[in-house]
């Protein structure tokens, strides 16, 4: 009995394993096509280009977040606290680096202060007053952000995402 159940399990798992295939390819085809290039604000409400928050990366994860008031989004980005840096720097040994910036609909001197009481060291732009959340897929009905990631990727003054989830 215990090899039966075995085989119906392994049968299972590789099932699911070409489902999550599936799924991730359809993930970046949903997500693929041109992104504009936003103008945000950042510290101190000085005005900075997506294409520039790139830095020298030809990379970037770019995380949707709702701002302070939402605890989940909090969480995730006490998260990503500890990996950022890692994405920046990338894989010792390895040239795949990305830039990473949080992107949420808070004022800028609302987002530092928040950030300097959670320690965040990374990254992050204000989207408020721009149409970033809701062109890019994460916003509801009544333009309130959804929380989510975007991978985007720049070759010259091209600025496209390559894959997305929530």
């Amino acid at each position: 009995m215990a090899q039966t159940i075995e085989k119906q399990m392994q049968a299972l798992e590789k099932k699911l394993h070409a489902t999550e295939v599936r799924l991730t390819d359809l993930k970046r085809q949903w997500g693929q096509g041109g992104i504009k290039d936003y103008t945000l604000t950042g510290p101190g409400g000085r005005k900075v280009k997506l294409s520039s928050a790139f830095g020298r990366q030809q990379w970037m994860v770019l995380v949707h977040n709702m701002g302070q008031s939402c605890p989940y989004c909090t969480l995730w980005a006490d998260g990503f606290n500890s990996l950022w840096q890692h994405i920046e720097r990338g894989i010792p040994g390895q040239t795949k680096r990305a830039a990473f910036v949080v992107v949420s609909p808070d004022e800028p001197a609302a987002q530092a202060r928040f950030a300097k009481s959670r320690k965040w060291g990374f990254r992050m732009l204000s989207a408020a007053g721009t149409s970033l959340f809701r062109d890019m897929g994460y916003a509801d009905e009544n333009n309130r952000p959804w929380p989510g990631v975007s991978i985007l990727r720049r070759q010259g003054r091209k600025i496209t995402r390559h894959a997305r989830d929530f």
